[in-house]
């Protein structure tokens, strides 16, 4: 077993992150452990009982201000005052009776100035119908998206996507609920909930008297809505309960709080004293930008715990977009291994797939026989216009890089105008008025999902997209085969020493067309599968970038501008697509409304090509 030399810098390093881990760990399970206990439950229960009785104390204070506001318009009619002088009369009263109030005390009830048994169980008995109702609501709903998959949109201007939202798949599909009925098992909690409401106003009137039942109904929802809510945890829970009640907890609060958080840093922070200590080795195996990015993600997956965004969601979402934008990333293999370097060219083949996609609906096909006619089509027409591009590389050797992005934006601009005089009628893909295809169309009608969802099932939560995954996989497989045959050693070899293979009889021009063929053939089915994930295609300029994303993705899992391995496919697209995937929510919960996502995402997929291209700067091929 191989030694690992760690420097005393870093053995302290570590000695210190174990040394807060602990700590923090420490701290984290002892308030994690204090939640369920006695005194973190009644901790939470004062804070809701304050909340509530802050709550219905300012009800009081509004009924107090009422009545004398209304012994005043009296007094202001009698006197034989005019409507200005009723509320001259009433602001004077509103005013001096607030004020009156605060000196009174009314509204205002501390806890240890009364009796909250009653109130208390009163209280846990309205939260429980409460919870009962929301678990109710969760699963109801749940069964009605099984029974209606199709009942999906997406963001109410998809047919006004940015190009860079388009190229990163960064839409989101949103359940319909529009039709959504409460069942009768939803109407009995419900009705539960209304019950135990009551019966707690039966216990507030008894601190408050001057509240009504009509004053007590108009509190409810503000009442309720601090108790519970659907999707609850404890900390928002204990978020609700403590600015409503006002209640400064103290450092047992901020622990009780802040236990998941403690917790999870811990974890977080051991992974970290494992990377400073195996550094070199990690460095020497992964890389640089492999280690970043991949502790980044784990990062962003600790983040998610910690503000309580569904991790088990994101990582289905990240399998999802692995197999989505897989056959994309795998298109640039052959184009590296052929010795054209980066084939940000890809969009002529992203083209031929949005052709063969565009047939199918014109023909009216669907299923899993419309995706493979559609994948027969794209191939046809890919390999046509890939074996043209392939002598336009090799006519301008040593430039490709240039090339291969000149041709890229040439030909989506190009096909601008395609996609106005193309004649095709299908009402799903025309504008409505005038002649050309719509920017977004979708694929319902055709195989929108059908490899999604072939075979998917959930394992501990995370939903499995089995025949995309299987679907990437054997593409995977058959781009291997086809690098250990003969002529794909031939066109690795040509791509690695284009003069030592020429000297070995090698048809250097040849492999070179064969490899810009394979590349966007792979391109034109990457489009396809794209796009049934997705559920639509886009024309026009969204495909402009998609070069630049797959290029990303393949550089970061460990592949140069020389060399590439199916390993760096995979690899990379996962990290990638996970980092994208749990970026955007992580950075729209720590910064609500901003823009940081889509600034994250152009950082991330720039910066790689950047960093790869500067350590491959001096690369020649002999």
């Amino acid at each position: 077993m191989q030694r690992v030399n760690v420097s005393r810098k870093q053995l302290i390093a570590c000695v210190l992150i174990v040394a807060l881990a602990l700590v923090l760990g420490v701290v984290g399970l002892y308030g994690l452990s204090c939640r369920n206990a006695d005194s973190g439950v009644k901790l939470l229960q004062d804070m809701r009982l304050q909340a509530m009785l802050n709550t219905a104390g300012s009800g009081a204070v509004d009924a107090y201000v009422a009545a004398e506001k209304q012994v005043a318009t009296k007094a202001a009619r009698a006197a034989g005052g005019g409507m200005k002088e009723v509320r001259e009369a009433t602001a004077k009263a509103e005013t001096e009776a607030r004020a009156r109030a605060e000196e009174l005390g009314i509204g205002e009830v501390d806890l240890s100035e009364v009796d909250t048994t009653a109130l208390g169980v009163a209280l846990g008995a309205m939260v429980a119908a409460q919870e009962a109702y929301y678990e109710e609501e969760a699963r109801a709903q749940e069964a009605y998206i099984a029974l209606n998959k199709d009942a999906v949109t997406t963001t109410d201007d998809a047919a006004e996507i940015t190009e860079d939202a388009a190229s990163d798949a960064a839409m989101e599909e949103t359940i319909d609920l529009s039709g959504f009925v409460a069942t009768e098992e939803m109407n009995r909690l419900s009705a539960a909930v209304d019950e135990a409401y009551l019966a707690l106003c039966e216990e507030i009137k008894g601190i408050f008297p001057a509240l009504t039942d009509d004053i007590l109904q108009s509190l409810k929802e503000t009442i309720t809505g601090v108790m519970a809510a659907a999707g609850d945890t404890f900390e928002s829970r204990y978020d609700r309960a403590e600015a409503s009640s006002g209640m400064n907890a103290g450092a047992f609060g901020v622990i009780l709080r802040q236990a998941r958080t403690f917790a999870l840093t811990a974890l977080g922070l051991v992974i970290l004293a494992l990377v400073v200590f195996f550094y070199a080795p990690l460095v020497k195996k992964m890389g640089v930008p492999r280690l970043i990015i991949g502790m980044f993600f784990l990062l962003l997956c600790l983040l998610a715990l910690i503000l309580n965004l569904s991790l088990t969601s994101q990582l289905g979402n990240t399998l999802v977009r692995l197999g989505m934008n897989g056959v994309l990333v795998l298109s640039m293999l052959p184009g590296i291994q052929c010795g054209i370097s980066l084939n940000l060219g890809m969009p002529i083949g992203i083209i031929g797939g949005l052709i063969g996609g565009l047939l199918c609906i014109e023909l009216g096909m669907s299923g899993i026989g419309g995706f493979l006619f559609a994948c027969v089509v794209g191939l046809m027409i890919s390999a046509v216009t890939g074996y043209f591009y392939g002598q336009l590389l090799n006519r301008l050797k040593g430039d490709e890089m240039s090339v291969t992005t000149y041709v890229g934006f040439s030909v989506v601009s190009l096909m601008c105008i395609g996609w106005l005089v193309l004649p095709f009628k299908s009402p799903i893909m025309k504008w409505p008025l005038g002649n050309g295809l719509r920017t977004t169309i979708g694929l319902q009608t055709a195989y929108k999902h059908v490899l999604n969802n072939f075979l998917s099932f959930e394992l501990f939560g995370v939903t499995i997209p089995t025949g995309l995954l299987l679907f990437f996989a054997l593409c995977c497989f058959l781009v291997w085969l086809f690098m250990r045959s003969k002529t794909g050693i031939a066109m690795s070899a040509a791509g690695a020493n284009p003069r030592f293979a020429a000297a070995t009889g090698i048809d250097v021009d040849r492999m070179r067309i064969i490899g810009t063929m394979l590349s966007t053939m792979l391109a034109a089915v990457g489009i396809i599968v794209y796009g049934q994930s997705y559920g639509f295609m886009q024309l026009y300029q969204a495909p402009r970038q998609m070069g630049f994303l797959a290029a990303s993705a393949i550089l970061l899992g460990g592949a140069s501008t020389s060399r590439a391995k199916i390993s760096n496919v995979i690899i990379g697209t996962f990290l990638f697509q996970g980092v994208l995937t749990l970026g955007m929510p992580v950075a729209n919960a720590l910064i609500p409304g901003s823009t940081i996502s889509e600034t994250l995402r152009i950082l991330i997929s720039n910066g790689i090509i950047l960093y790869a291209l500067t350590k491959s700067g001096g690369d020649t091929r002999g």
